[in-house]
């Protein structure tokens, strides 16, 4: 129980308005997200740093997941510095008020190789 606690109050610390302007169009999005599947009975707890450019209307991000918490009660986030990461590269640009275009794939540096390529519009109405 103490987990999810100590999991809960990190998870609300940081909030979209943690998100920092570095001045030059770059930002710095950062995401505590903590889980618990009851069923299972495990509990993870997962840090998702985000860079961010901006340019015109478009909005460049680069970012990755670590792990911080696992289900055996342990801080694990030193784990993640034994292995090299893979990152998530982006970009988003808005076409009209309700459709946005994204693309976006990975490298990961362990296998060097990267992943999908991906396209997305989204309409929203």
């Amino acid at each position: 129980m103490r987990t999810i606690v100590i999991a809960t109050v990190a998870a609300m610390v940081t909030t979209s308005a943690s998100a920092m302007d570095l001045g030059y169009g770059l930002t710095l999005n950062t995401d505590v997200v903590a889980e618990h599947k009851f069923d299972a009975e495990a509990t993870t707890m997962i840090i998702n740093p985000e860079l961010g450019y901006i340019t015109g209307k478009a909005e460049w991000t680069l970012g990755t997941t670590l792990n911080i918490w696992d289900n055996s009660n342990s801080f694990t986030l030193d784990n993640e510095f034994d292995h090299a990461p893979t990152i998530d590269i982006g970009v988003s640009y808005p076409m009209l008020g309700n459709l946005e275009l994204e693309a976006g794939t990975t490298y990961d540096f362990e296998t060097k190789e990267r992943g999908e390529l991906s396209a997305k519009a989204t309409f929203s109405f």
